[in-house]
């Protein structure tokens, strides 16, 4: 049985989650998810540079004999197979965090383990919409200059900037 979103506001007394207790949850999530995405794509992008014969033959070319458009297309097989897995981990990332902080656990697993939650500013579960906004905000304008994220420290409710965006407070559980 799911929770109605008015079962999972936080009481009265929530605190605020600290600074620390984020950064540690979002250093697990990165863990969590960053070494299996890393071995994925040495996997992958080994398959399918190696998959292709024209590249191995031009790699396994002595390399004083290798032409410019030789290498050129090397190199733009090489950015195709990085963009390809880039967006896979993208999409990967966007799910996790808007999957998990919508979710009757309002939180990832770093912030499951941290004891912390995404809830909206009214107390509210977050939905998938609400929640994937929070993600492209923290994804693309947080990390500019770090000021998304020093924005937390003088804000009364420790809101970073994609918070302040998205509308939503981390709690303490």
């Amino acid at each position: 049985m799911e929770l109605s979103k008015h079962e999972t506001a936080p009481s009265a007394g929530s605190e605020y989650a600290g600074i620390g207790s984020r950064f540690l949850a979002s250093l697990l999530d990165g863990i969590i998810l960053g070494i299996p995405l890393y071995i994925i794509w040495a996997v992958c992008a080994t398959l399918m540079i190696m998959g292709d014969l024209e590249v191995v033959r031009i790699l396994e070319k002595n390399p004083d004999y290798v032409t410019n458009q030789e290498f050129f297309f090397v190199l733009v097989g090489f950015l195709k197979v990085m963009g390809i897995l880039a967006s896979i981990s993208f999409i990967v990332y966007l799910l996790y965090f808007t999957l998990m902080e919508s979710s009757k656990w309002q939180a990832t697993l770093g912030k499951k383990i941290m004891g912390i939650q995404v809830v909206e500013a009214e107390g509210e579960r977050l939905s998938f919409g609400r929640a994937a906004g929070r993600f492209l905000a923290r994804s693309f304008l947080s990390p500019i200059l770090l000021i998304g994220y020093i924005l937390a420290f003088f804000t009364e409710k420790r809101q970073a900037l994609h918070d302040l965006l998205a509308g939503t407070i981390v709690i303490k559980k």
